[in-house]
């Protein structure tokens, strides 16, 4: 017997279509298995696919596939995700602002969503508790993965592996128009991966005040480059935090131009956790059979 599912695909970190961050969405009803979800995200082709159920009306349960393996968050389908929920109305917009919790492999996480006029105008994800790993000694060996030169590399923040649910190494540059000079190395990267069992790598430029430009790989989940990263911008947050670099609390992150998608990031603080936030845009909607 064939079953049907309502999928989306929806853009994050953009209020226009095909710009941003895409990932797909799927209504599973909580009768898709594990391996349905795999294939699904392979057949969807985004960097990352939510395979959602509802546990209760403010309680979710969501899973996260890249087209090669199941992840345990990504920052810009969690975003897209609920705001789908919300713009089709399967949350509630009556109030001005409606905390939901999303339970993922990365724990339970709260889901701000700002409604104006019962429409869904601003989405906040909580990301997982950030914990500094190591900074990394040999920084000849990350220049070379992008082939750079040591002087192209912050003089004074060294690059590091974050872990929050997923490892990412932040990688601080001098200035902005390094990161347009760059050429990824696939070979270096897996190299580095390899040693330092980082999934992605997030090169950035912090003006010191409340902006970011910054790119990001992760070729070991399937991804070349991101136009829109959550979850290493929250680690690239909470590594200027821990070095006291932070000017203020919420700054606002640039990426995808390089790509043809730009998106607009903003990471904020909240009661002691890091909040990666935006807008979406829903752009296709199916019923998948099975």
């Amino acid at each position: 017997m064939v079953r049907e599912y309502r999928y989306f695909v929806a853009d994050a970190y953009t209020d226009r279509s095909f710009v941003g961050n895409p990932s797909g969405v799927v209504l599973t009803e909580g009768k898709m298995t594990d391996e349905e979800c795999m294939k699904a995200a392979r057949e969807l082709k985004h960097s990352e696919t939510t395979c959602v159920r509802r546990l209760d009306t403010d309680i979710y349960h969501v899973c996260y596939f890249s087209p090669v393996k199941e992840v345990s968050l990504s920052g810009h389908a969690a975003l897209g995700t609920f705001w789908t929920l919300a713009e089709l109305g399967y949350i509630d917009g009556r109030e001005e602002e409606v905390q939901i919790r999303q339970y993922t492999k990365a724990g339970a996480l709260r889901v701000k969503i700002q409604f104006h006029e019962e429409k869904v105008s601003f989405v906040q994800i909580e990301m997982p508790k950030m914990k500094l790993v190591e900074e990394i000694e040999d920084v000849r060996e990350v220049a070379e993965a992008f082939k750079l030169d040591l002087e192209d590399l912050d003089a004074e923040l060294k690059p590091a592996v974050i872990d929050g649910g997923i490892r990412a190494m932040v990688i601080p540059v001098r200035e902005k128009t390094v990161l347009k000079k760059m050429e990824p190395k696939r070979r270096r990267m897996g190299r580095l991966t390899e040693k330092y069992g980082c999934q992605c790598f997030h090169l950035f430029y912090y003006d010191g005040d409340g902006c970011v430009v910054q790119r990001n790989f992760a070729p070991a989940t399937g991804i070349w480059e991101e136009s829109g990263t959550g979850t290493a911008s929250g680690a690239m947050y909470a590594y200027l935090k821990e070095k006291n670099r932070l000017a203020r609390r919420k700054i606002t992150c640039c990426q995808g131009e390089e790509i043809g998608r730009p998106s607009e990031i903003v990471l904020d603080e909240i009661d002691g956790k890091v909040y990666v936030g935006g807008k979406a845009c829903v752009v296709m909607e199916g019923i998948m059979r099975i």
